[in-house]
């Protein structure tokens, strides 16, 4: 496992570079924590600003198993995410 301590804009950048659909993830930010596989990663344009999302399948237990997550909505609040790419070595980062 390689660990990583990224300031902000470092870990959103990591995000955009290197997740990507069928990986796994595990982000944690504000006072929430998900879980799961990435379905989707979405760098639209949004009432005319860059947009990245990330759609995510979570873990079984939840009981709605699809969450979308807006990285630079919630950038400012984000802890901690340990991503583990499909065909890989598990990457936990910190943020500070």
């Amino acid at each position: 496992m390689k660990m990583l301590e990224l300031s902000v804009d470092e870990a959103v950048k990591y995000l955009k570079e290197n997740i990507k659909i069928y990986d796994r993830l595990e982000i944690s930010y504000n006072r929430i924590f998900a879980e799961g596989e990435v379905l989707n990663v979405d760098f639209s344009e949004y009432f005319g600003k860059p947009g990245f999302k990330l759609l995510l399948s979570l873990d079984e237990s939840h009981l709605n198993p699809t969450i979308e997550i807006d990285v630079y909505e919630i950038q400012e609040d984000l802890i901690e995410f340990t991503h583990t790419p499909k065909d890989g070595e598990v990457i936990e980062v910190t943020v500070v």
